[in-house]
């Protein structure tokens, strides 16, 4: 079975997770200083704030930009559904904004349409690594006097004009998680040029404790997923984890589990910062290599496949492949797992959070959403499994 996803993990990490949980206190703060200053380099040289994930640099950039309950939010159609929940848990109301259904990104229209006098910040996604109009939202943004929260979750290494994805709103978010860009296993960035919330910022990361011990068990976890992966025993257990009935509920259960080894209440560790160094250098070698894939998957795709239109506004990052599938998708991940190829579909791939708010006007993200398949597109995929991969999905929709 070729897998949805790939961990990209070798002895190198093993030998620094090892190193990492004898770090000292002292140790770990000029390794992560460093880390920060080499981020800050690749962003435009706005000052960074390493995290404990990308959700807590989301926390953080609203406790920075003062937003409390009863602030509404301009947030993308489709993006992670437990984001919204989070925001509501703040107290916040978020509000979606619909999404092009070619390049699954929000645009000005879109946002000025979602705008009310109640809106106190605007989030904008570069989904799946491909920018959005940051631009036009920034200037919308700019002129109705709101802050723009960019999301760059998905778009470590993306550019936009030349400058790089996180260097255009009030604030930025970076994940760090195993799939992301750069992967520090866990662990997210805050990038701000704005002196008071990255203040507020850094006052609250400097109360937290530091201990190795819970990335050490993440980064453990991941291992063995990553060993469960390449068993041949995985053909099986995907077609019973990913089934039609319930779809997406293993993903869910999946990120449920997930959250609960996700450190909350300490610094980003040594081996974070060793790691995501390491990863910082081959991050322009890597972006470079899947973009190439990418572009060989999307010209060899059958009829009935509409990839994401990803380089509209900017040069995109490496990150998931997603297209549109406009026959039965449900009948293609069936056939194309029958023949050893692991699709997401659905809630797998992201979630229709206008649906959530019980939003109807936002038809974009709904189409994106129900057609919405990714096709494994990892640095495990060589020029051979990619021929594999183009000729399953020939046989599977037209089966």
């Amino acid at each position: 079975m070729i897998p949805r996803r790939r961990i990209d993990i070798g002895w190198a990490d093993v030998a620094d997770l090892l190193r990492g949980i004898g770090d000292s206190p002292f140790d770990a703060a000029r390794l992560v200083g460093e880390f920060e200053a080499r981020c800050s380099v690749l962003l435009g040289g706005r000052p960074v704030r390493a995290t404990a994930s990308g959700r807590d640099a989301l926390d953080l950039i609203f406790e920075g930009l003062g937003l409390r309950a009863g602030d509404e939010l301009v947030v993308p159609a489709y993006t992670l559904g437990e984001l919204i929940v989070r925001m509501q848990n703040r107290g916040l109301r978020p509000v979606a904004a619909d999404v092009d259904s070619e390049t699954f990104t929000v645009t000005p229209a879109s946002v000025a349409r979602a705008i009310t006098p109640r809106t106190r910040a605007v989030i904008a996604l570069h989904v799946f690594g491909a920018p959005c109009d940051i631009r036009g939202i920034g200037a919308l943004a700019a002129g109705r006097g709101l802050p723009l929260i960019e999301d760059c979750a998905h778009a470590f290494g993306a550019r936009v004009g030349g400058e790089p994805a996180g260097a255009f709103g009030t604030a930025a978010l970076f994940s760090l998680e195993v799939a992301k860009p750069v992967s520090a296993f866990g662990g997210g960035l805050l990038v701000s040029a704005n002196r008071e919330l990255h203040g507020v910022a850094a006052a609250q990361l400097a109360q937290r404790r530091y201990s190795p011990w819970p990335v050490t068990r993440k980064t453990a976890l991941k291992c063995v997923e990553e060993l469960m992966v390449r068993s041949p025993a995985y053909g099986i257990a995907a077609r019973l984890m990913f089934r039609d009935k319930g779809t997406g509920g293993f993903e869910r259960l999946y990120r449920g589990l997930h959250d609960r080894v996700r450190p909350v209440d300490v610094t980003f560790s040594g081996f974070q910062a060793r790691r995501g160094m390491r990863r910082l250098a081959g991050l322009a070698m890597r972006t470079g290599e899947l973009n190439a894939l990418w572009a060989q998957l999307a010209a060899g795709l059958p009829p009935g496949f509409l990839p994401q239109s990803r380089a509209r506004h900017g040069e995109p990052a490496a990150y998931n492949f997603v297209a549109r599938y406009t026959g039965d998708i449900s009948q293609l991940r069936r056939r194309a797992q029958m023949m050893g190829l692991d699709l997401a579909i659905h809630g797998e791939v992201l979630d229709d959070v206008a649906a959530m708010l019980g939003q109807t006007d936002c038809p974009g993200a709904a189409k994106v959403f129900a057609q919405a398949v990714a096709i494994p597109l990892h640095r495990g995929i060589d020029a051979r499994r990619l021929q594999r991969i183009v000729a399953i999905l020939a046989k599977a929709a037209r089966s």
